[in-house]
């Protein structure tokens, strides 16, 4: 009865903010992962058709991994990150292919520490792994027309109060770049202030348009950017595409080719939809779940793959206004077919 009351609630909610509800979705379960996988989080399709997934697996006491996954859902291990120097582990996030078949991927390991690679592959198996810059603490990535573009949510050499989070840029050629995290770093594009004291995380997923404008969603206060980009790297223009509620925890974003824009809700468990006119559409929410059913469970990213939108599903963060109440298994990727979509 509680959770029927929420969902109410939270229907108003979004209601007052000029924000339809479509509560007619619902999300399927594409795959219970194995126990190695216990955080799935990024999603990318690989040039031979399968699914790659990055689980970074901050908790159940696993090390991160990149897994293939193949249309009839055999799960493998593809790749094991290591740690950048004794005593880090590799944590797998963000992560895209280039037209050669590369695999870029960001590495997670704490403040600053983080490493964005370059990562080769020979019969199925890596073949090597390259640096492309340390001293980031990276989150989402995107490839684009010979260049890799990483989010990082939090800056703090740009401030130790203030929440910034940036937007670097990296050819795919670059590396060994070391970062300097400041506001002249060269390779730094954009930044970005949360003000919602609640939510301190900033820049994070990111996806583009057919165009080639960048769209990034800000965590903390649910706000996607329009970026406008020219040929020497430069924002030529950024403005605020669409603002959704401050709590929605703005996470992964994919474009399709009608600029139909579909955004996880992270904090509230939400696939939403933003048409190319900007209006907003709540398709799918769920109140706390373990996933069983295929059922929203802290959704983090989206891709498309073979008529289906998957939605990777994190379940591991507990805090004031998340939907999320625990970490449980099963371990789910969810999904709704395309034709449902529209």
């Amino acid at each position: 009865m509680k959770q029927f009351f929420l969902i109410v609630q939270l229907s108003l909610f979004f209601v007052l903010l000029g924000v339809k509800a479509n509560a007619q979705l619902q999300t399927k379960l594409f795959i219970s992962l194995p126990d190695y996988c216990p955080i799935p989080d990024n999603l990318a399709v690989a040039p031979d058709g399968t699914l790659t997934l990055t689980c970074p697996n901050f908790k159940g006491g696993k090390e991160g991994v990149i897994v293939s996954i193949t249309a009839d859902k055999k799960v493998t291990k593809l790749a094991q990150l290591q740690g950048r120097e004794k005593g880090l582990v590799g944590k797998p996030m963000g992560l895209d292919y280039a037209p050669d078949g590369s695999l870029f991927v960001c590495n997670n390991q704490g403040k600053g520490q983080g490493q964005v690679l370059r990562l080769t592959f020979k019969d199925g198996v890596v073949d090597s792994t390259q640096v492309v810059a340390t001293g980031i603490s990276p989150n989402g990535l995107k490839y684009s027309n010979g260049y890799v573009y990483v989010t990082q949510p939090r800056m703090r050499k740009l401030s130790k109060k203030s929440v910034i989070g940036g937007v670097y840029r990296f050819k795919e050629s670059d590396r060994n770049v070391l970062v300097s995290g400041k506001k002249n770093d060269p390779y730094l594009i954009f930044t970005a202030e949360t003000t919602n004291p609640q939510r301190k995380a900033g820049l994070d997923g990111l996806t583009f348009d057919k165009e080639g404008n960048l769209y990034v969603g800000e965590f903390g206060d649910a706000t996607i950017y329009k970026l406008t980009i020219n040929d020497k790297g430069i924002v030529t223009n950024d403005e605020v595409y669409v603002q959704l509620p401050q709590n929605t925890g703005v996470d992964g974003m994919i474009m399709d080719e009608n600029n139909n824009l579909y955004v996880v809700g992270f904090s509230l468990n939400q696939l939403i939809k933003v048409d190319a006119n900007k209006n907003v559409k709540i398709l799918a929410e769920y109140p706390d779940n373990d996933g069983s059913n295929g059922e929203l469970d802290q959704p983090v990213d989206l891709c498309f793959f073979n008529g289906k939108l998957l939605i990777s599903n994190f379940d591991s963060m507990v805090a004031p206004g998340m939907v999320n109440k625990s970490h449980s298994k099963p371990y789910t990727i969810s999904y709704i077919d395309l034709n449902k979509l529209n």
